[in-house]
């Protein structure tokens, strides 16, 4: 295959991918998308949006024939995640003047967003919530113990046979970023992932001795096609040049001059 041929493949990949599967997305969300459906044998591309907004929104496009099998891969590996609101997003809003009650409830809602985030970051979790009971201490008299707060924490993660995180390590966590909690106060309970689609290997399909996805298929037999349909000009080309040469009156070429005066 000529070199003039394979640059032609981006354009042909590019054309392909036409039909969007998530958007609104922050550049991570978007790049943990196209690895997921890269590992599923999904030829993924990630496209900035475009908008007012001053933080930068993407979206993940892969070609119309892998449309149906991109959104199983992304609903069995829980993708997009769910952005739990944090410190930030629940703090931001609300009433100049909150009540405790509300104060509170603002509180446990924020610092279960920021737990959250932290348990995802845990290598082959793909979910995580996190429940708060924060106890109210104002009518509570002085001489009496505080209870405990307490938190139970739902993980999801992908299946196999052995669970990706230590329930001591996830209670270690929560329990640090709670005043007054015990890790014997956090209940953690885990769940595995359904059962994901079929391999990368089996979403494959040959075109001739070449294996690609499926959605790569139309542009390879297009670039395979024109790389053939070239090939055959060029032959004909030099074909008609070679005929040119010879034209049907021109003598035939000289012997070559023989030794011993031609004999």
């Amino acid at each position: 295959m000529r070199l003039r041929d394979t640059a032609l493949l981006p354009l042909f990949v590019l054309a392909a991918c036409d039909s969007s599967v998530a958007g609104g997305l922050d550049e991570a969300q978007a790049n943990e998308i196209v690895v997921a459906l890269d590992g599923q044998g999904i030829s993924a591309l990630k496209q900035k949006e475009e908008g007012t907004s001053e933080t930068p929104t993407f979206r993940v496009e892969v070609s119309g024939e892998d449309v149906a099998r991109s959104l199983s891969a992304l609903g069995a590996a829980e993708l997009p995640r769910h952005r739990e609101r944090g410190v930030e997003e629940v703090f931001g809003a609300g009433g100049l003047v909150p009540t405790a009650t509300e104060e509170r409830a603002r509180y446990a809602s924020a610092l279960c967003g920021e737990l959250a985030r932290s348990l995802e970051t845990m290598d082959g979790v793909l979910d995580a919530r996190v429940h708060l009971a924060l106890p109210d201490v104002r009518d509570l008299p002085l001489d009496a113990p505080a209870p405990h707060p307490r938190a139970s924490v739902l993980l999801k993660y992908r299946r196999g046979a052995v669970r990706p995180y230590d329930d001591a390590a996830v209670r270690a966590i929560v329990a640090g970023a709670v005043q007054g909690m015990d890790a014997s106060d956090v209940a953690v309970v885990g769940v595995p992932a359904q059962a994901g689609p079929a391999s990368a290997q089996t979403a494959l399909v040959r075109v001739g001795p070449i294996a690609v996805t499926r959605g790569s298929a139309g542009a390879l037999k297009a670039l395979l096609g024109g790389s053939i349909a070239l090939n055959v000009l060029v032959a004909l080309g030099a074909a008609v040049l070679v005929l040119r040469r010879k034209k049907p009156g021109d003598p035939p070429p000289d012997d070559a001059e023989k030794p011993n005066g031609g004999r």
